[in-house]
């Protein structure tokens, strides 16, 4: 099994990356420093934290282990996937395809995929913005196998063309990964060049993005590209499931330094890659994720944001076009404190507002049965992220683990009398005092699990 190259000439990254300028960012970088050493402290950060003002940065600070078996340090210069920070990119490419006249958003699909079903009522916006009612591939118990082996956009839409709608399109919202694989295979038919490649001729080379790349070929080698964890027990890491990354291609297949996904958003925001005029509609606030973007209100001004999670990593970036402030938190960890909360506070941080310390994790004693009373299957509401999700607890040598099936689970950490912390999602689990369920909360919101065995 491959995986990138951490060496020691990680020393010359300092002449590589996007170096902080003195004055405002060294307060801002001690400030920075001081709101993450909690989350140091207990392994649940690690990466790059990249703050701009226009383009002035103000820091780029690294933090923790590229790679934990050679106790190789990130630097400002490590490469790291970037799981669904992938989107804008290939929503990108396709603007940069229509603003050449080689394709148009509202081209129905079977124009160029004619023999995906319904392909007659699905334009390219439905599956720009999430609206086309095709199902995640991610939910499917094939693509546990799959993302473990080579694929192309074309294997991988095999695994999701012949399941049936979730909604007539453009009638809802609801996030799918399977939508950006067409996306990527459209980009293909259209350009006859091979994702990776049109990305790096129109988008990479043209803005000067010499550390981002598309992850299509495990056989590779990736220079100074950090090796991906997840949590493990209350403070440890343990390395993360493989996966193949050709099986995320056009949804979270790219890997960047924190830099070259700035200078991206830069250029996006300057209209340097696509016209001011298509960035505007683009980034008009509206519900859901739209061209790989969540237009947000975010501490009182309007906020652009994209993030994601892969296996081993985690993604967030951040731009107030008011301010022409730019958050970029890259790490090389499962857990989700990048996106929330570290990404938005720092963000809080730079405008000027004041930010709370993060809690400590602080386990708690618990007795054997009181944790077996915990064993049993639950079924979330349709409002959670996988709806109507079963999911079972089991104790395992003392320890409760929250089992989301495809062979993946969560150690639950107890916190206090019927609480306890998922470190893989960061979020409180609280258990009903009569048995009846839990509540899960994580990233803001609340979503109830009935016990249902």
């Amino acid at each position: 099994m491959r995986r990138c190259l951490c060496n020691a000439s990680l020393i010359v990254l300092a002449m590589l990356s996007v170096k902080p300028e003195p004055g405002v960012g060294d307060t801002l970088s001690r400030k920075v420093d001081r709101y993450l050493a909690p989350y140091l402290q207990g392994n649940n950060f690690t990466g790059v934290v990249l703050i701009a003002r226009g383009d002035r940065v103000l820091v780029n600070t690294a933090y923790g282990l590229a790679n934990r078996s050679w106790r190789i340090a990130n630097m400002p210069g490590t490469r790291f996937h970037i799981a669904s920070v992938s989107k804008p990119f290939t929503a990108a490419a396709i603007l940069v395809l229509e603003e050449r006249g080689l394709l148009r958003t509202r081209d129905q699909v079977s124009k160029y995929v004619p023999d995906f079903p319904h392909a007659d009522e699905i334009t390219l916006l439905h599956l720009l913005t999430h609206t086309s009612g095709i199902p995640n591939v991610n939910d499917m118990p094939e693509y546990e196998t799959a993302q473990r082996l080579p694929q192309t956009p074309r294997s991988l839409i095999a695994l999701f063309k012949n399941e049936p709608l979730h909604f007539p399109p453009g009638t809802k919202y609801e996030y799918s990964n399977s939508n950006y694989i067409l996306l990527a295979y459209i980009i293909e038919a259209v350009s006859r060049k091979a994702y990776g490649e049109f990305l790096r001729e129109n988008i990479f080379s043209p803005l000067g993005l010499a550390d981002a790349g598309h992850d299509g070929n495990a056989a590779d080698v990736i220079a100074r590209c950090a090796s991906g964890y997840q949590p493990h027990g209350v403070t440890d890491l343990e390395n993360a499931p493989y996966v193949d990354w050709s099986a995320k291609t056009g949804n979270g297949s790219l890997y960047s330094t924190a830099s070259d996904v700035f200078r991206f958003i830069r250029a996006y925001a300057q209209g340097m890659l696509v016209k001011p005029e298509t960035v505007m509609q683009v980034w008009t606030e509206k519900p859901g994720n739209n061209f790989g973007w969540f237009v947000r209100k975010s501490h009182g001004q309007l906020a652009v944001a994209t993030n994601g999670r892969s296996p081993g990593f985690t993604a967030s970036a951040e731009y107030y076009p008011a301010q022409k402030l730019t958050v970029v938190v890259l790490s090389n960890s499962y857990s989700p404190v990048s996106q929330s909360p570290i990404a938005e506070d720092l963000a809080a941080m730079a405008l000027g507002q004041s930010v709370p310390p993060p809690a400590k994790i602080v386990p708690a004693p618990i007795g054997g049965a009181a944790l077996e009373k915990l064993e049993g299957k639950y079924r979330f509401g349709h409002d959670f992220y996988r709806p109507n999700a079963e999911v079972q607890i089991r104790i395992n040598d003392g320890q409760a683990e929250l089992d989301w099936g495809q062979n993946f689970r969560s150690a639950l950490i107890p916190v206090g009398e019927g609480e306890f912390v998922d470190r893989q999602f960061w979020a409180r689990v609280r258990m009903s005092p009569d048995g009846s369920g839990f509540t899960y909360s994580t990233s803001g919101r609340e979503f109830k699990a009935e016990r249902v065995r």
